[in-house]
């Protein structure tokens, strides 16, 4: 029986919840880095190699290809690999890669090395998921990850185009990086192995009838494909925020402040589900995001003043990084296995690949409206979609009982 594994697990494994949240949350950093710290890492690369804006969007589409196809094979290969191993290996590798391209300015090189960085990084970024779906108020803890993950390249972005970029361009960045990935990669050994390890031993056969297992096989794959379309709509909102921001006749330094504002809105965002957690059931938090998106977008899309516009932004990006932790736990319910889950991150840079693709062709170069309206179309299909599950969630068995860990949990 699942309860019974689990129980005498929890009965034998006592760790410090935050502890293991801190870890995911630098593992989360370290591979996201490529996206965070994405207008400071190529935009220093092409100053110091010369590359055309048209290799930057290879060289990034390259990147999502590696990440989502090594987490498609990870789902495959969880059962025989070592966790502890892809963390700590995929992260010191993904940045070894990072500063070998600082060598080399020849654009082939540069699309096999971003390639391999997203195969290097994308299994690190997905396993730590089914570990934070053990635990229990799960929603807390993709909270406190989302929160390093975003809080970590923020304080990166203000330290390295002042102290490294100015200096040494790309290849400072690339070295400064490395060294922050090593560093980062050692919080791996936080989290116990009776974690980092995939459950494939445990039959539930005798307890869950089979039609309610591919009841919620269904569900859940239900769910990853809405996060899939619901990312495609807002990473398209905020890679091209910065370009209706231009249009409007916003300065350099109103745009660095506009971006800036909006990183701030994640991080704060990421913490207040880190807060408030499971204390407001399965659907409301969707409900909240879904009413701040929504405003967000209408002030990004009518631009009434400066003000409101930064506004916005503020209010978009916070109830997109509110909601993600509640999206991640809200799969991880319905995954019986806990296995299809690390296909989550999959399809959040799936939908960064298919998203911008897409509204590229929707928007002129005058003329940002559509996007807005895509975001706000996407945004609307998430909260119809993820309701319905949360009906069908509730009135199914409660998941599994999760490991028992030490510290603060509710």
């Amino acid at each position: 029986m699942v309860s019974r594994y689990m129980g005498e697990v929890a009965m034998k494994n006592k760790h410090n919840f935050w502890l293991i949240v801190c870890a995911a949350g630098c593992l989360s950093a370290g591979s996201a880095l490529p996206f965070n710290l994405g207008p400071l890492i190529f935009g220093s690369a092409a100053d110091q190699f010369g590359f055309a804006p048209e290799n930057i969007g290879y060289f990034s589409s390259l990147f999502l290809l590696g990440f989502s196809g090594s987490i498609i094979a990870l789902y495959f290969l969880q059962t025989r690999v070592n966790w502890h191993y892809v963390m700590v290996g995929g992260t010191v590798l993904g940045g070894i890669l990072m500063w070998l391209s600082s060598l080399t300015g020849n654009v082939t090189y540069w699309n096999v090395l971003w390639f391999l960085i997203g195969l290097s990084f994308g299994p690190v970024y997905s396993v730590v998921v089914p570990v934070l779906a053990k635990l229990p108020n799960a929603s807390r803890g993709f909270g406190g990850k989302l929160a390093l993950e975003t809080g970590i390249p923020a304080l990166m972005l203000l330290i390295f185009p002042i102290l490294i970029v100015t200096q040494y361009g790309y290849s400072g960045v690339a070295a400064g990086s490395l060294l922050v990935l090593i560093l980062l990669a050692l919080t791996a050994f936080w989290i116990p192995k009776t974690l980092a390890r995939a459950e494939s031993h445990i039959d539930d056969s005798s307890t869950i009838p089979a039609a309610s297992n591919k009841t919620r096989t269904v569900l859940t794959w239900i769910g990853i494909i809405t996060v899939c379309i619901y990312f495609g709509g807002q990473i398209s909102t905020w890679i091209f925020v910065e370009r209706s921001a231009r249009t409007l006749g916003y300065g350099s330094e109103a745009v660095g402040i506009l971006l800036a504002l909006g990183k701030t809105g994640a991080m704060v965002g990421s913490i207040a589900a880190a807060v408030i957690a499971s204390s407001l059931g399965r659907w409301r938090p969707h409900l909240i995001s879904f009413g701040l998106m929504m405003t967000g977008q209408v002030l990004l899309l009518t631009h009434p003043s400066y003000l409101l516009f930064m506004t916005g932004a503020f209010m978009f990006e916070f109830s997109w990084a509110f909601l993600v932790p509640y999206l991640m736990t809200h799969v991880g319910e319905l995954d019986q296995t806990k296995k299809l889950v690390v296909f989550v991150p999959a399809a959040q840079a799936m939908g960064g690949a298919y998203g911008p693709a897409l509204a590229g062709n929707i928007v002129t170069e005058t003329d940002y409206s559509n996007v807005f309206i895509f975001g706000m179309v996407t945004a609307t299909i998430c909260v119809l979609v993820y309701t319905w599950l949360t009906h069908r969630l509730n009135v199914m068995q409660e998941p599994e009982l999760p490991i028992e860990v030490t510290g603060e949990q509710l």
